[in-house]
């Protein structure tokens, strides 16, 4: 049996510092530089189709953490998913579940486990483990023990509301951290104005 590293697609991770440069101008400068030189060599090296190793974006996560905060990580990886959702990372996937299944938040997570596929290798599986009025539950199991950090599930938490974003829906995600995984909590309702969703 061949043995794999998770990796994660070299675009998700530059999407996520082009993301943080709009949101806080002249911050990605301070989180590059908090980066080690063989992070920073892997980033400026990688394409547009390449995957870097999981723990390249576990360290920009936590170098955004350190410099911004929890709170100001989870906005950064909430505009960066938004920008994969309607960009030509995930752009097309995005719009199948929406034409299929409804601008929902169950619609769209529908091919919830196909784009964390297309994002992550041999980081876990991601599905929806339950659904009812207003709440999505979603369930990533098998996740590696290197990624496992409360940080970066707090970020991946973030980046689920982009989901939100996409829906034209508010609401909140949040994580419980679990053995070799964790469950996401992703709760909505309908903008004020808004026809229902």
């Amino acid at each position: 049996m061949e043995n794999r590293f998770p990796e994660i697609a070299a675009l998700h991770t530059r999407t996520t510092l082009e993301a943080l440069a709009a949101l806080v101008p002249g911050a990605d400068a301070r989180v590059r530089s908090r980066l080690g030189p063989e992070v920073r060599q892997a980033l400026e090296a990688a394409t547009r189709l390449d995957y870097l190793p999981a723990l390249v974006d576990l360290e920009v996560a936590t170098a955004i953490h350190a410099e911004l905060g929890a709170e100001r990580l989870r906005r950064v990886a909430r505009e960066s998913l938004r920008r994969g959702l309607t960009g030509s990372l995930l752009g097309a996937l995005a719009q199948s579940a929406i034409a299929l299944f409804g601008r929902t938040p169950p619609g769209l997570l529908r091919f919830g486990a196909r784009a964390y596929a297309r994002v992550c290798r041999d980081c876990g599986e991601l599905k929806v483990a339950a659904t009812s009025d207003g709440l999505v539950e979603l369930a990533l199991t098998d996740f590696p023990d290197g990624l496992q950090v409360p940080l970066y599930l707090e970020a991946m938490a973030g980046a689920f509301e982009a989901l939100l974003d996409v829906c034209e829906v508010d609401g909140r995600a949040r994580v419980e951290p679990r053995r070799a995984g964790a469950r996401f909590f992703l709760e909505w309702r309908a903008r004020p104005g808004a026809a229902g969703r």
